[in-house]
């Protein structure tokens, strides 16, 4: 007896020719609300500081007389020095504006020279600026200083503005 099943006679072509697409079904139940209480916020971390001061001697950090955003302190003022309190990838800049002046300044993480920028403005304002972006680990330390003698950092004027914020958190959440 020979069996021939009813889908061997009808065979559709490879591949096979695109459907028309039906009406959307009704809409669905509601699902469960979720836990709201255990979605935390990402951690922040982020500051701005300015000084117009004379630069200290060098290869010490610029000690900064203004916070414009500290919310975290993160960034000490007395020392000059931002430490790192939430693990991550963070975005650090300077904004420098000098008027019969020369500056050499180093960023500098944990001691280790990460961004270095030289300028000289002689009889003109002059605009320096550098971005750099790290990845920090918990109490890994950062800091902007001077490398020019005392003498030659008080000629002229100098505003330095120094930034960094966290871009990303080594966090599960």
């Amino acid at each position: 007896m020979n069996f021939k099943s009813p889908l061997s006679t009808f065979c559709l072509p490879w591949p096979y020719p695109k459907a028309l697409q039906g009406p959307p079904g009704p809409r669905g139940i509601p699902g469960i609300p979720g836990d709201i209480k255990n979605c935390s916020s990402p951690p922040k971390s982020a500051f701005a500081v300015k000084v117009s001061d004379p630069l200290p001697a060098p290869s010490q950090p610029i000690v900064f007389k203004e916070a414009l955003h500290n919310d975290q302190d993160h960034f000490n003022l007395t020392t000059g020095v931002f430490t790192c309190t939430v693990p991550g990838v963070y975005h650090f800049g300077f904004d420098i504006e000098l008027f019969q002046h020369a500056m050499k300044l180093r960023l500098m993480k944990n001691g280790t020279q990460v961004l270095e920028k030289e300028a000289q403005a002689k009889d003109n304002y002059r605009h320096v600026s550098g971005n750099v972006i790290l990845q920090l680990t918990m109490g890994d330390r950062v800091w902007l200083e001077s490398k020019l003698d005392t003498a030659e950092s008080e000629r002229g004027l100098i505003e330095i503005m120094f930034f960094g914020y966290l871009l990303y958190g080594n966090y599960t959440g």
